[in-house]
């Protein structure tokens, strides 16, 4: 249990969340798929890559590398501070990159509000340890259920996948003992919430 547990946890690491979100959009929505050529979603994905999964974990390297943080996996409380702050930094600067391109609104939204979330985490983080893996997977849904709103399209079996994909992340971060229920039920709610309104309000961009 423990094993397949921390396997969950590798594959759907919450670096990896935001990419994952984007590509849901370019490879499932009609509305995004349908306008953007194959080679400029390449290029998004790889902005996105860098930007939310390299840089970000090139960072916690080097942190720990110098002693800030003791482990590659950032356990403790105190010390998420730094790569998170860091990270947004990073988040940012994609966000600046992917507004250069005539890519649809919905892209800019995602990146947005992923970087709205990783500033709730860091805020929130002060006063409790709110699971990032949870957030980040409840960014996907908050992702997935505002294009189906905005977009006017929708598709049982991916929303069912995400629901699986969410209660399996929640269970194993339990599982391992990383976090108590408050704490993965804050980070899923505000993951899914921030999203959520970025996604299906076109105001916010």
């Amino acid at each position: 249990m423990r094993a397949s547990a921390a396997v969950i946890s590798i594959v759907f690491h919450p670096l990896l969340m935001p990419l994952l979100c984007v590509v849901f959009a370019g490879q499932f929505d009609p509305m995004v798929s349908g306008r953007v050529h194959p080679e400029q979603l390449r290029i998004t994905y790889i902005i996105m890559a860098l930007s939310t999964i390299a840089f970000p974990a090139i960072n916690v390297l080097l942190l720990r590398w110098y002693g800030a943080v003791t482990s590659f996996d950032v356990q403790k409380r105190t010390e998420r501070f730094a790569p998170y702050i860091s990270s947004v930094f990073f988040f940012v600067l994609g966000y600046i990159l992917l507004r250069r391109g005539a890519l649809p609104v919905s892209i800019h939204a995602i990146m947005l509000g992923c970087t709205v979330s990783l500033v709730a985490l860091t805020v929130l983080n002060t006063k409790l340890k709110i699971s990032a893996h949870a957030t980040g997977v409840g960014g996907l849904a908050g992702t997935a259920v505002g294009l189906f709103q905005i977009h006017g399209w929708f598709d049982f079996g991916l929303l069912g996948l995400i629901i699986l994909l969410t209660g399996l992340v929640l269970s194993a971060r339990l599982v391992l003992k990383m976090h108590t229920a408050l704490e993965v039920y804050a980070g899923v709610a505000a993951g899914f919430g921030v999203l959520y309104l970025f996604v299906s309000q076109t105001w916010v961009i």
